[in-house]
């Protein structure tokens, strides 16, 4: 099930194996629904410090590189999360030969995928209920022991379906709680009418929706619906998370980016403590839980009355006709050329990003593209090719940046009130 601990579970493997080096080395890489070789790749090199693999962009001899480190004699083992189909392992360069001292272990919702991948299966149950109540006092505290209390926190608990993810995070918000407090979140409960999501039980919604309700300060709400408007499983910079919060007015008393960042990393720490954010793969990035992001995108129409668009390896224009109306955030990552409607008409639109991961082909930009986004205010576009005298929102384009004709370039614009 989602929010079982799967991930978890894996990143406590990988520490204790290197602690008592079963593996000579061992790499993790993050898989997700929308399969990216490139991205599985890169994770994986990164681990075994296959430093020569970033500058390929030929598939074939990037999986030959990758083939040759697991190859070299050293007993490896690779972890696979987050697996929702039959990997193409050895285009991926995951190929150990007749190395037998190497592993795979891979991390899925659904037990056929790891039939489909050779794998045998373990299922990883739900925790029995004094597991549940440990955990959910761990995170809640011993107010919970409480005889007025503790009625209504067993109620509560019931209703986190003994998942770790749900249970940490309604813990963290009720923590300390006063009686009122455990009265109101069992009312909320009761009156709570969840939103349909695919693969998602109604009660998880409910429980993390009330973990959304309960944050402080209100920022911290920004911070993560803003959060939800990037890729699933994406390794998101403080540095950029810290633009896009001060360009959409979410600090407006912070006159620096450096102030604006200090903050930014304020919310990060009470969400990565409310257990709603997770550690990225360095101090400066943090990565989102698939399940908590599905809830945060569904949250977003009813908070800040617009719809966000987020898709990934797209390889043609995903809208058509006025569907884009209703949107305020949209972000697009291709790998390939792609052909952009001569005007982007979204009268809601704030945030816009397009990746382009093609480094010999260039997307190109018509003149009149950014005529019909009359709130945006955040800019966000790599791998492109313009002509001159494009505008943005009505300015000439010169006016930020200097381009020549069919230039190739990347950019990003910030609205920082007085100040781009």
């Amino acid at each position: 099930m989602p929010g079982v601990g799967k991930t978890t579970l894996m990143e406590q493997v990988r520490s204790q194996l290197v602690g008592e080096k079963c593996f000579e080395e061992v790499a993790l890489a993050v898989v997700s629904s929308n399969l990216d070789v490139k991205s599985i790749q890169r994770q994986l090199a990164y681990d075994l410090g296959l430093t020569d693999l970033a500058g390929k962009k030929d598939g074939r001899e990037r999986a030959g590189l990758l083939k040759r480190r697991l190859n070299n004699g050293k007993k490896v083992l690779l972890i696979l999360d987050d697996v929702w189909s039959k990997l193409p392992l050895a285009d991926m360069g995951i190929d150990f030969g007749d190395v037998k001292s190497c592993k795979i272990l891979m991390t899925s919702r659904k037990e056929r995928v790891c039939v489909d991948n050779n794998c045998r299966p373990f299922k990883i149950e739900l925790l029995n209920e004094d597991e549940a109540w440990c955990l959910f006092k761990l995170h809640a505290g011993d107010c919970i022991e409480k005889q007025d209390i503790r009625p209504l926190a067993e109620k509560v608990l019931k209703e986190c379906g003994k998942l770790p993810l749900v249970i940490r995070a309604i813990g963290e918000a009720l923590k300390g709680g006063e009686l009122f407090d455990w009265e109101d979140a069992r009312v909320q409960f009761k009156n709570s009418c969840p939103q349909r999501i695919a693969n998602l039980d109604e009660q998880v919604y409910k429980t993390l929706e009330l973990s959304f309700n309960l944050l402080k300060p209100p920022e911290a709400k920004d911070c993560l619906l803003l959060c939800s408007t990037f890729e699933e499983d994406a390794e998101i910079r403080i540095d950029e998370l810290t633009r896009f919060a001060k360009a959409m007015g979410y600090l407006p008393d912070m006159d620096s980016l450096w102030e604006a960042r200090n903050r930014v990393l304020t919310l990060v720490k009470v969400l990565k403590s409310s257990g709603l954010l997770l550690e990225g793969r360095d101090e400066d990035t943090v990565k989102m839980h698939d399940v908590i992001r599905d809830v945060a995108v569904s949250i977003v129409p009813k908070e800040l009355n617009y719809e966000i668009l987020v898709k990934t390896g797209i390889t043609e224009w995903p809208m058509v006709d006025d569907t884009c109306q209703g949107y305020g955030a949209i972000r697009l990552r291709c790998n390939r050329t792609l052909e952009l409607p001569r005007k982007l008409e979204c009268p809601k639109l704030q945030t816009f990003s397009l990746i382009n991961d093609d480094n010999r082909n260039r997307i190109e930009v018509p003149n009149t593209f950014f005529g019909g986004l009359e709130k945006l205010k955040a800019l966000e576009m790599f791998g492109i090719m313009k002509k001159l005298g494009s505008t943005v929102d009505g300015n000439d384009a010169d006016e930020y940046y200097r381009v020549g004709d069919r230039e190739l370039w990347d950019y990003r614009i910030f609205d920082f009130g007085n100040q781009r």
